[in-house]
């Protein structure tokens, strides 16, 4: 996998979403939210797949598939901890501009469904397919360039793009990006996955607890009025100071675990400049920008469109 495979991957999975987000919207009342679970992860590991078996990788190599110690599973869910205040900060921020909560919007599609079923798609098989894809298949090709952070980076701003809608775009290019130094820090997928579950399986959760208020819930997390958008926008800025202290200890709860690992030099390594000498090829391609700006543009129609 290269960078170049890695773009038309993600241009493709973009395709692959908008149509399937038309056909489902065309066919939704004769199509139940199992199968449009299924389809929308198809629409991220069919391209992805296909585009991995054109090259000639080693499959665990290239999908970072390593066992981590114990301890380090302990240390991951410390270091989640401490990243969740960032995410928190931007999904108010987000929250205040749009009055959605997507990610609500999800599960509650599933109300009626069976807490298993729920758990099943939104818990474990999306954050599992989501990981392979972006932290493995993505992530790797695009690391091939040496730029280890700027290739993070990227691929969590493609893994925020492909939701196609401001609120879980803010949030999870934050996730996206705590995540991808998790992979690389341990040089594995686990930790990224672990973490991944732990958040959508705690979303699921609460959701399914709160089923009898969920009318209320979401009609009180949806409002567009300044009261609403103000209370948002204070709660994202307590979060933002909360987090500035809280990703300092994260990055020092990283530099441990890859220590743990036995990856010395590793965090190091993220964060260095490199030189001519380590850098091969760009992290740009064609197909990767022109995903990039499809679905950029359906992100920014999502959003007006929901305003009017």
């Amino acid at each position: 996998m290269n960078t170049k495979r890695a773009g038309w991957a993600f241009l493709w999975m973009t395709v692959a979403f908008i149509a399937a987000s038309l056909i489902v919207s065309a066919f939704i009342p004769y199509m139940g939210v199992t199968l449009t679970a299924v389809i929308s992860e198809l629409c991220l590991l069919v391209p992805a797949i296909y585009y991995l078996s054109k090259g000639r990788v080693q499959l665990a190599g290239q999908l970072h598939l390593k066992g981590i110690r114990l301890s380090t599973v302990l240390m991951v869910l410390v270091y989640h901890i401490c990243c969740y205040p960032a995410v928190i900060a931007m999904n108010s921020f987000s929250m205040a501009i749009s009055g959605e909560n997507a990610a609500l919007d999800i599960t509650s599609d599933f109300a009626g469904e069976s807490f298993f079923a729920i758990w099943l798609f939104v818990g474990l098989v999306g954050p599992v397919v989501e990981e392979l894809v972006f932290r493995g298949i993505i992530l790797g090709g695009l690391r091939t360039t040496g730029r280890i952070l700027s290739a993070i980076i990227l691929s969590a701003l493609m893994f925020g793009l492909i939701h196609m809608n401001i609120n879980q775009f803010s949030y999870t290019i934050i996730m996206g990006i705590f995540w991808g130094l998790l992979v690389e820090a341990t040089g594995s997928i686990i930790p990224s996955v672990i973490c991944h579950i732990f958040t959508n399986s705690t979303s699921v959760l609460l959701a399914y607890l709160l089923d009898e208020n969920m009318g209320e819930i979401d009609e009180m997390l949806s409002g567009s009025g300044a009261v609403t958008a103000s209370s948002y926008a204070v709660t994202g800025t307590v979060f933002l100071v909360i987090a500035v202290f809280t990703t300092m200890l994260a990055m020092l709860m990283l530099r441990v675990i890859s220590l743990n690992e036995g990856r010395t030099g590793c965090f190091d390594n993220i964060f260095r400049k490199k030189s001519k000498a380590e850098r091969y090829g760009s992290l740009f391609s064609i197909p990767l920008v022109v995903g990039i700006i499809m679905s950029a543009v359906v992100t920014v129609w999502v959003f007006i469109s929901g305003s009017l």
